[in-house]
């Protein structure tokens, strides 16, 4: 009976660390709606948010580790496994009672998708477990805890970010300011294609072309959407590729783009505009490309320095000369 007892505390423990653990790194693949949660509850800005994310995915799994290993149960572990599981409760709970059980709650990342309502159903089981692995403590512990905490806690809140660097850390590749017409006025002549609502042709917008079957177009739209609620005067606009009976849903639950307009743009010229690599974000001037930005070059303050000065983002490139896109079929 001793046997069955001792093995049942250390299944139930090991299997909560590793509920963390699991948490913990779904979050990281892709981080980028993680992060984004932050900003849009407004606790963060664009630089403190990816320090954030990647503290607490640490602190997850720290408990996960912790909980594996039974270290510092009492002084420590059960506490704060309690606090965190509660915390994000109440906060679920307020997340429905403001915009309604909808949408990915993130607890397991994108990889396994869970309304806010099924994550309070997971914490309150999660909490039973961690009821149970308090009043039957198992015995064993790890050899020589003394030297492994420290490395533990050094090794839990460094993996994120050498996982998944933030976008600040890395010196990537800009596609930057490379002046050539973009051509939009085919698609106002082309009488298969939707019309935008507005003229893209005049004035300054920031055009996405994005799939409704694209991881990265949806993160992107999940950001566009995030400084849309924050600068209501951003132009954006998106001209969305794909079969919307089939994916507009799932498109719009993830990135909760609706307060951007868009149409659709289902003609096989819309991957002539993007020289087959999606998303494709242009800043343009009167039809012209001023600049194309990544994810990572979707900045705030870069937007709307632009906006006043028409000054452009720092790019490694500076020019790029026009693409020779096949038009026979506008004719």
């Amino acid at each position: 009976m001793h046997l069955i007892k001792e093995f049942f505390a250390h299944s139930l423990r090991i299997l909560l660390g590793l509920l963390f653990i699991a948490s913990g790194l779904l979050k990281l693949i892709p981080i980028e709606p993680f992060e984004l949660n932050f900003i849009d509850l407004g606790v963060a800005n664009w630089f403190t948010a990816p320090i954030i994310a990647r503290g607490l995915i640490g602190f997850e799994l720290l408990l996960g580790v912790f909980l594996i290993f039974n270290l510092a149960m009492n002084k420590f572990t059960i506490k704060a496994t309690y606090s965190i599981l509660i915390f994000f409760t109440f906060y679920l709970v307020y997340q429905i009672l403001t915009t309604g059980n909808k949408g990915n709650c993130g607890c397991f990342g994108t990889f396994l998708q869970m309304t806010p309502l099924e994550s309070i159903y997971k914490n309150i089981a999660m909490l039973t477990v961690l009821t149970i692995v308090q009043f039957i403590p198992a015995k064993w512990s790890l050899p020589w805890s003394k030297i492994f905490i420290p490395l533990f806690i050094l090794a839990s809140f460094i993996s994120p970010c050498l996982l998944n660097p933030p976008d600040s850390l890395i010196k990537g590749h800009r596609i930057g300011a490379i002046n050539y017409p973009l051509d939009l006025k085919r698609i106002y002549s082309d009488t298969s294609i939707i019309k935008p609502s507005i003229d893209l042709t005049t004035g300054k917008h920031i055009v996405a072309f994005i799939s409704l079957t694209c991881g990265h177009c949806r993160m992107n739209a999940l950001k566009m959407h995030v400084l849309q609620l924050r600068n209501p005067d951003f132009p954006f606009y998106i001209l969305l590729h794909g079969d919307s009976v089939l994916y507009e849903k799932k498109f719009f639950e993830f990135s909760k783009a609706e307060n951007i307009p868009y149409s659709y743009f289902n003609n096989d010229d819309f991957f002539s505009f993007v020289d087959g690599s999606l998303p494709a974000i242009f800043w343009l001037q009167n039809d012209t490309v001023k600049f194309r930005s990544l994810y990572s070059d979707l900045n705030e303050d870069d937007i709307r320095n632009w906006l006043k000065t028409g000054m452009v983002p720092i790019s490694n490139d500076t020019i790029r000369k026009p693409l020779l896109i096949e038009t026979d079929s506008l004719k």
